[in-house]
């Protein structure tokens, strides 16, 4: 549920600025508004070096957090993580110079080991020595007045020095050009690089034990910069200065008990609708479960409107299953979650859960469809065959048309209960009513798309759900404080409008389709690379090495791209399709209230 929040506008004494922001940062309830913009100079500074430490701090491994040997400053935190930056840089750039040297050193063994400039003072004693690759049946086009030297071979192709007194010669091969430098240069170079490389990594490692002190000095830049921006956007005027902000309600009392002690003078109301309120998510355990996904997609929805997380996770576990569609990889994701929850201690129980959960609804789809590592043969065990639901079993192909109806009728619920519960909370508005003819528009077009895809005869009862809708959405639909009558003629005049609308409910439910068809592909990807491991055949040790790598190799392929579809399409249909039908803009300001914090 989403918190409610009152508004907070604090007014004192300029002279007591630095003790208000002190006992507000202590107790950490309120979300500052700065009054205006808070901009100078010191913040600036505050702001990139933050920036600087942050990125220190990025590159920085786990398990790294120990204490130095001897006390540093906080101000030493900066200059460490300007060091270790720079170091950074320094060895990309080192190790990249290694590279070159590496592969030019790679290049120059079919020629041997050789100093160019001895080829360099030949050639002002008037002998010319040219470097070329050739193939085999290529040496008939060198004149016999050349003499001709084979430094190395590599198959069919020739490394030749041909030498003339000549003062320039040419020959229809391919010239390769004289290297600046030679082996032992270029080895020795190789060598001073890397011993270069090595003290630089060593000061990286030593900054790496410093990585408290970067952190403490990142956690202090912090707190400086919020108190100077709490402090550069209070209002003054003359001696009097305030600041507003936003608290939960909850919480009002003690913020109210604080004012009374220290003769603040402090004013809590209900914020105004334009006002930017911050969101405050208060879960449940249910719903804490999803938080995960959201915090990765990195989205907030807005203080009036809704918290989504409870259906996201109904509706996103049913997406997961139906896009992976397989009970094997749903027993694969089981495994993994079983093993991250003993050992990893570092990964919160909500994303454990969240993987037990989707990999649970994957194996029950899985099971009831059939579908095991896209292998049918598996379905014969007698446990697994007991589990299957003839009309949905993934290898018949009459079940395919059952699949997509299945997929509509989904999209037909998730998006009425966005409508239904939009009109909850429009209610007892007449808006309401406009809100269930929408419901009934989404069942007439699951009765149109039926008839559109699947051929299917379309029922009469569509043509009264859309007769409804329009009732509804005339009467209803532009209802305001004005008056029935006026509410009445403005669904009229809108009525073409919303008609646009009701036909991109039509490609929203159809975007519902998807679920089917990437499913589809994962199950037919997991059969070719079975099949290319049949071909191979197993008759001996090394095609049955060949063939397992196929299986492991494919079913991973498989896995990664069916995570990847759901990203992209189970998250969307939530995010979209539902938010869209439910007014979610997603324009939420998380609440983060002014307080010191601590490493």
């Amino acid at each position: 549920m989403i918190v409610r929040m009152k508004k907070v506008t604090i007014v004192i004494k300029s002279s007591w600025l630095d003790d208000v922001l002190k006992y507000l940062g202590e107790i950490g309830v309120v979300h500052l508004q700065p009054v205006v913009p808070p901009e100078n100079c010191t913040i600036e500074n505050l702001k990139e070096s933050i920036q600087l430490m942050e990125k220190a701090v990025s590159i920085i491994p786990e398990g790294s957090d120990k204490e130095p040997s001897r006390p540093f400053k906080e101000e030493h935190g900066l200059a460490f993580a300007g060091q270790l930056l720079d170091l950074v840089e320094e060895v990309k750039h080192l190790e990249e110079e290694i590279g070159v040297l590496e592969f030019e050193n790679e290049r120059l063994k079919v020629w041997g080991r050789f100093d160019p400039e001895e080829i360099n003072r030949l050639r002002e004693s008037g002998i010319l020595i040219k470097l070329f690759r050739c193939h085999k049946r290529e040496l008939s086009k060198i004149p016999k007045k050349f003499s001709t030297n084979i430094i190395s071979e590599d198959g069919s192709t020739l490394y030749l020095a041909i030498v003339s007194e000549e003062k320039d010669f040419s020959i229809p091969l391919e010239e390769i050009e004289i290297p600046i430098t030679g082996m032992d240069e270029i080895d020795s170079m190789i060598k001073k690089k890397s011993a270069y490389l090595q003290h630089k990594q060593n000061e990286i490692l030593n900054l790496y034990d410093k990585s408290i002190v970067i952190k403490r000095a990142l956690m202090e830049s912090k707190n400086i910069l919020n108190y100077e921006e709490a402090k550069a956007g209070m209002g003054r005027e003359d001696k009097i200065a305030y600041l507003t902000g936003y608290c939960p309600e909850p919480l009002t009392e003690s913020l109210r008990e604080m004012a009374g002690k220290n003769g603040w003078a402090i004013l809590i109301e209900t914020p105004l609708h334009d006002d930017p309120v911050p969101t405050l998510l208060k879960h449940s355990k249910l719903t804490k479960i999803f938080q995960p996904v959201m915090d990765f997609i990195g989205v907030t929805p807005g203080y009036r409107e809704f918290d989504t997380n409870g259906i996201f996770l109904v509706f996103f576990s049913i997406f997961f299953a139906m896009i992976i569609g397989d009970g094997g990889y749903g027993s694969i994701f089981l495994i993994a979650a079983c093993i991250a929850g003993r050992y990893h201690k570092r990964i919160s129980r909500e994303k454990i859960s969240l993987f037990y959960m989707l990999s649970i609804t994957t194996i029950i789809w899985g099971a009831i469809t059939g579908s095991w590592f896209g292998v049918e043969g598996i379905n014969q065990v007698p446990v697994l065959k007991k589990l299957i639901i003839p009309s949905l079993y993934s290898y018949a192909r009459e079940s395919e048309s059952n699949i997509i109806r299945i997929c509509f009728i989904i999209g037909a619920l998730q998006l009425s209960l966005a409508r239904i519960w939009f009109a909850a909370r429009l209610y007892p508005s007449l808006t309401a009513v406009a809100q269930t003819g929408w419901v009934a528009l989404v069942w007439s077009i699951y009765f149109i798309v039926r008839f559109l895809l699947l051929d299917e005869e379309l029922s009469i009862i569509a043509l009264f759900l859309v007769g409804y809708w329009v009732v509804t959405l005339i009467l209803f639909g532009e209802q305001g404080e004005d008056g029935f009558a006026k509410g009445f003629f403005r669904g009229i005049t809108n009525f073409l409008i919303n008609v646009v609308t009701g036909i991109g409910c039509l490609s929203d439910l159809i975007s519902y389709i998807r679920l089917f068809a990437i499913g589809l592909a994962t199950r037919e990807v997991a059969i070719a690379f079975n099949n290319m491991a049949e071909d191979t055949g197993f008759s001996d040790i090394k095609s049955i090495v060949i063939a397992v790598f196929i299986i492991i190799f494919g079913h991973t392929i498989n896995i990664l791209l069916g995570a990847m579809s759901v990203l992209v399409h189970g998250v969307r249909l939530n995010l979209l399709e539902f938010s869209k039908h439910l007014n979610i803009q997603w324009s939420g300001i998380n609440y983060r209230p002014f307080k010191r914090q601590r490493l």
